[in-house]
């Protein structure tokens, strides 16, 4: 007799159904890891494996469903001179190691401001987040989420990168002020 396997519930249907406990913050664990001070957070997925997936079991055994990557600063941009297929790749499987439900992609802002507040163009932020999102998708992610940004039309280009370039779900956070707007004035 051979067992037949269960079929994985998708991020998708188990959030019909249930909630989904998601991770904490991932710079705040690796602070009080020893992180140091002007150390990229995002490198510790090649420099030290260990420590990330340490950190992704700790929350599992806390009961969540879902691990966010570290890679919420992993853009060439932000991260010249690295393979930031390699180090998406190396951030995803540090998260499978900790046998989680699901394994979320995260997805920060680029770190630059787009035209013409700023010298970013559509173009070139679309192919950041679509070199991320493909990145993510290939090493077996089972979800985007573009997290706290402060300009929806970055955010837009963002989820349209992820939507034409991969069939991954997205989710999709902003963050805001006390007066209500992002700080480029989205209420």
């Amino acid at each position: 007799n051979f067992a037949k396997e269960a079929t994985p519930v998708t991020i998708l249907e188990h959030i019909k159904n249930s909630h989904l406990i998601f991770d904490g913050a991932m710079g705040t664990m690796l602070q009080k890891s020893g992180m140091k001070v002007g150390e990229i957070p995002d490198m510790l997925s090649l420099k030290n494996p260990e420590l990330l997936q340490s950190i992704h079991k700790a929350y599992v055994e806390a009961g969540c469903d879902c691990v966010t990557t570290n890679t919420f600063g992993a853009n060439r941009h932000k991260i010249p001179d690295t393979s930031i297929a390699d180090l998406i790749t190396a951030a995803v499987n540090n998260a499978k190691a900790a046998n989680p439900k699901y394994v979320a992609l995260d997805v920060g802002p680029i770190g630059q401001l787009l035209s013409p507040l700023g010298t970013l163009s559509f173009k070139e932020a679309y192919d950041i987040f679509k070199e991320q999102v493909v990145a993510g998708e290939k090493a077996g992610a089972d979800v985007i989420i573009f997290e706290t940004f402060s300009d929806l039309m970055e955010l837009k280009i963002g989820i349209l990168a992820a939507k034409e370039n991969t069939s991954l779900p997205v989710f999709a956070t902003m963050s805001y002020q006390e007066n209500g707007r992002t700080f480029v004035g989205t209420d």
